[in-house]
């Protein structure tokens, strides 16, 4: 007999590729993925180098992320409290963003 999984299976993360980032995107992000993604090529094309392909998929794979699990919306209201706290000067988490980062993307890769 094997042993059923407990809870809801995870959420699998997409691929790191635009195809995968895009069908993973709420809708409301599609036309700037879309716009960015025309951009980044086109500068990838000119100057005959992938790095602003790669760069615009570094960018835009924590949000397919954040959006394929539901999570996106939660962030930008936890972001948005952060930045209304900041603008009224009050006492801010003591983790630099540079922390936080760095965290949330050992998340990401970890597959919670």
């Amino acid at each position: 007999m094997t042993a059923q999984p407990y809870g809801p299976a995870p959420t699998p993360v997409p691929e790191r590729t635009p195809k995968a980032i895009r069908a993973a995107l709420a809708p409301q992000h599609v036309e700037a993925f879309d716009r960015e993604y025309r951009a980044a090529m086109a500068q990838a094309t000119e100057e005959l180098d992938l790095a602003p392909a790669l760069d615009f998929v570094e960018r835009w794979w924590p949000i397919a992320v954040l959006c394929a699990r539901g999570e996106y919306q939660r962030v930008t209201e936890i972001a948005a409290g952060i930045a209304g706290r900041a603008e009224r000067s009050q006492d801010l988490a003591t983790v630099s963003w540079e922390v936080a980062e760095t965290r949330l993307r050992a998340r990401i890769a970890a597959g919670e």
